[in-house]
């Protein structure tokens, strides 16, 4: 079957999942923002990328061309029906999520997983969480393909790191502590915690950490003020530096020396590592299963005060990081 990959709009967050999976699949990767493209080009440069603009009006060529289509975006079941009706092909429609989370109880995140043709599965914890919504038996086909992008982190480690050194670590302070914030965005769930405790953060920050913000980037679409009062901060604090268009995230996390977060599944992939993790409560949501790995901080007290006191507490949880990372990214059909 020849495949592309596709990834429409402005979705910069999506490369660290789309574009890894391109590479290591030897397939194409279409995009229809020039600034997306440079991004490839920079960063991905062993992938082929199509910027097509005109997307809408490529889809016989793309017929043509491919069996099958990889988006990190659900498909709308029109498209399946655009393909078959107007050029008469039944075109494979595969999902590939955007990293693993415990995001989905609450609201209907993960319904639309019946609706694709193939969805894949880093691991045994992501068709538990579709059992229990009672989506599963819906699930047409599916496909295990584990930890790929671990993979391909280790198989350019050296070019990622050194990315990673020149564009992040290098502007901070090389004697300080490093603790990686990535809380999520807002979706349906309102599960993020950054417009709740930002604030507070900034303001118990102090010089002997470090502190990298890895945005999410519909921030800057949708609350651009807010962005940019936190990208001047940059000027002002030595130690603080915001990651809103870096698309990896191993070189980070294989750097830093703690990780905060909330319901992002930057926290699975922290599980990798083995760090220690720190989160912040949700007032309207029940703790995650992620939340057994780390400690959860008490906001009414100074978070790095706490995150000081625990770090040493943080080995405790190794054994418990391990299990969770089996679940979540364990195989039967590794991809190579």
């Amino acid at each position: 079957m020849d495949l592309c990959a596709v990834n429409n709009g402005l979705d910069f967050h999506l490369f660290d999942h789309i574009a890894p999976l391109a590479s290591m699949k030897q397939i194409p990767l279409i995009v229809t923002e020039p600034e997306c493209a440079e991004l490839c080009a920079k960063y991905y440069p062993e992938v082929t990328t199509k910027l097509y603009p005109d997307l809408e009006f490529r889809y016989k060529e793309i017929a043509d061309q491919f069996d099958g289509l990889v988006h990190c975006r659900f498909w709308e079941p029109h498209m399946k029906e655009l393909f078959q009706s107007c050029y008469n092909k039944n075109m494979q429609l595969i999902f590939c999520p955007h990293g693993q989370s415990d995001k989905g109880y609450g609201v209907p995140l993960l319904a639309p997983y019946a609706d694709q043709d193939v969805v894949l599965l880093y691991g045994d914890l992501l068709k538990e969480m579709l059992t229990d919504l009672n989506v599963w038996d819906s699930i047409q086909s599916h496909e295990y393909v584990g930890n790929y992008r671990l993979t391909y982190y280790r198989n350019h480690q050296e070019r990622l790191s050194q990315s990673a050194k020149n564009e992040i670590f290098s502007h901070l302070n090389l004697k300080n502590k490093t603790l990686l914030y990535a809380p999520t965005w807002n979706d349906a769930d309102e599960a993020t915690t950054f417009f709740k405790y930002c604030e507070k953060i900034l303001k118990d920050f102090p010089s002997h950490w470090n502190l990298i913000l890895k945005l999410h980037p519909l921030l800057e679409q949708r609350n651009p003020a807010l962005f940019y009062s936190l990208s001047a901060l940059q000027q002002k604090r030595p130690n603080f530096i915001l990651v809103d268009k870096f698309p990896f995230i191993y070189p980070i996390l294989d750097t830093i020396d703690a990780y905060l977060g909330d319901y992002s599944s930057v926290g699975y992939d922290v599980l990798t590592f083995e760090k220690p993790m720190f989160f912040l409560p949700h007032p309207k949501l029940p703790q995650a299963r992620l939340h057994s790995c780390g400690q959860v901080l008490d906001p009414s007290k100074n978070l790095f005060d706490q995150i000081d006191s625990k770090l040493k507490q943080a080995e405790a949880f190794k054994p418990i990081q391990k299990n969770l990372y089996q679940r979540a990214f364990s195989n039967h059909c590794p991809m190579t």
